[in-house]
């Protein structure tokens, strides 16, 4: 089966010399666009000429002036450590003339032991490992455009390079109800597994006026009260702080803003539970899953509503290599009655979602 990838000895000459050149050269200014872990790795090994923040109001960072883009010479070299909208950045960095290359450009080509980058770094090892389990992924695949865009993300897992990610958009509305193939339900009952701060909620509401219940499900107490907040005027919303899996234990948790993981070594403690104990015998339409690595887990504990209803299943698979064939085995060795979609939401590496539709 062809399904048109690149391998992992792939070489972007243009980044690959921007990058020695970002390290080596005395002659060029250098600077870094953001400011994040990303650009701190970074400075440990490369003396730079200042930091670029448009959106900042902190005016030095380290002893380094933090400077507008209209500030920087134009012969310059910028490296953007930009992961939420790297394209939009790319794009006016190459419109407005700079030579600019990527944080993750620079982690593939340079010579040092840097920050890794969210969600790619254990594609590698795993695909090597299991390509064949990939290739069953595809077969399963409902439409072209879930296998247009299974290839052009695993092509940038393997390559580090953004110019496969060229066409996708950051299309929060749109993730989780995706109406080209989600049906439109009526009464619906939804399970919103990391409800965070009821973003996703409202979006039930918006679509699914007439819904029946939502249960909001969310590890972080701080986000649970915001959410209790801003859905106050709303009922049958269950709020549920606590996290999922396929056991009622408490277990490790990291919290580091967006780059969350449950589980390991940790400085808090969190409660999980399972989803079928959660609903009790309570049917359930649509289960959406976005909960930093636990989702495998949560499937586990989901098997008596996933088997009894049939719902449908939104769930993240960009968290770990291994959920973009070990989440399709164990829904379908569940309850085979579905058919199975991927989408993409984001530039970057965050919110690869795989859709689980019911067949008719």
């Amino acid at each position: 089966m062809n399904l048109e990838l690149e391998d992992f000895s792939y070489v972007n000459e243009i980044d690959k010399e921007l990058v020695e050149q970002f390290i080596a050269s005395k002659n060029v200014k250098k600077y870094i666009l953001g400011i994040n872990k990303l650009t701190k790795s970074v400075l440990k090994h490369v003396e730079v000429d200042g930091i670029i923040d448009d959106f900042t109001r902190v005016q030095r960072s380290r002893k380094k002036e933090i400077l507008q883009i209209e500030e920087v010479e134009k012969d310059a070299i910028i490296l953007w450590t930009s992961t939420g909208s790297p394209l939009e950045v790319k794009k006016r960095l190459d419109l407005e003339g700079f030579k600019n290359i990527s944080y993750l450009a620079f982690y593939r080509y340079c010579p040092f032991e840097l920050v890794d980058p969210p969600f790619i770094v254990d594609f590698k090892e795993d695909f090597r490992a299991n390509s064949s389990e990939y290739f069953e992924t595809y077969k399963l695949l409902a439409d072209e455009k879930s296998k247009e865009i299974f290839k052009k993300v695993l092509n940038f897992k393997m390559t580090f390079d953004y110019s496969f990610m060229e066409g996708f958009t950051n299309s929060f509305e749109e993730q989780y109800f995706d109406f080209e193939i989600i049906p439109r339900l009526k009464n619906i009952s939804f399970f919103d597994g990391g409800g965070y701060v009821g973003d996703t909620a409202m979006q039930v509401i918006k679509h699914f006026a007439d819904f029946k219940k939502i249960y909001l499900v969310e590890p972080i107490e701080a986000n649970i009260k915001i959410a209790k907040r801003e859905l106050a005027e709303f009922k049958n919303i269950e709020f549920l702080e606590c996290g999922l899996s396929n056991k009622k234990a408490t277990l490790s948790f990291n919290e580091e803003k967006s780059f969350s993981t449950i589980y390991g070594s940790g400085s808090q403690s969190i409660k999980v539970d399972t989803i079928d104990n959660i609903l009790n015998t309570q049917s359930i339409d649509f289960i959406k899953l976005d909960i930093e690595g636990a989702e495998q887990d949560a499937i586990e504990g989901a098997k008596k509503c996933i088997e009894k209803d049939t719902p449908i299943l939104a769930i993240c698979i960009y968290h770990k290599a291994e959920d973009w064939y070990k989440i399709p085995q164990k829904v379908l060795s569940i309850n085979s009655n579905y058919k199975i979609y991927i989408r993409h939401y984001m530039e970057g590496i965050f919110e690869t979602v795989m859709y689980f539709i019911p067949n008719k």
